[in-house]
């Protein structure tokens, strides 16, 4: 499953820093709004119960400034406990995600600026 969340948040380097946790709470709810949002236009019911591995490739568009890859991993976190609270995923535990993997942006100033996330069921070995 792939979804495309209308989503950046804060630089990994911003939280670092010491961003004021009033702007850490808005950036989760902005998360969790953003999260189910995507999830009600792919119109996902069911939560997915398998274990899974997730891919989050930012997508920047007009005037987004590329950051280091891993300064996207703050938006990453924000957006799997959302996944959680929307009930798309059961946890986020390693029983339920195996795999958290940032891979570098995609730049398109022509596309919306946000993130694709890639939910990967992980296969059972029999």
């Amino acid at each position: 499953m792939r979804l495309f969340i209308e989503y950046l948040g804060p630089s990994t380097n911003a939280i670092y820093a010491g961003l004021h946790w009033a702007k850490r709470k808005k950036a989760k709810d902005d998360a969790a709004v953003a999260v189910k949002a995507a999830i009600n236009k792919a119109n996902i019911g069911a939560p997915i119960a398998d274990r899974v591995d997730l891919v989050f490739t930012p997508q920047l568009g007009k005037g987004m400034r590329k950051r280091d890859t891993s300064n996207n991993s703050m938006t990453a976190k924000l957006i799997e406990d959302a996944l959680v609270k929307c009930g798309l995923l059961i946890d986020d535990t390693d029983e339920y995600v195996r795999n958290v993997t940032n891979t570098p942006a995609l730049i398109d100033r022509k596309a919306g600026t946000g993130v694709w996330v890639e939910i990967i069921p992980v296969e059972v070995a029999a």
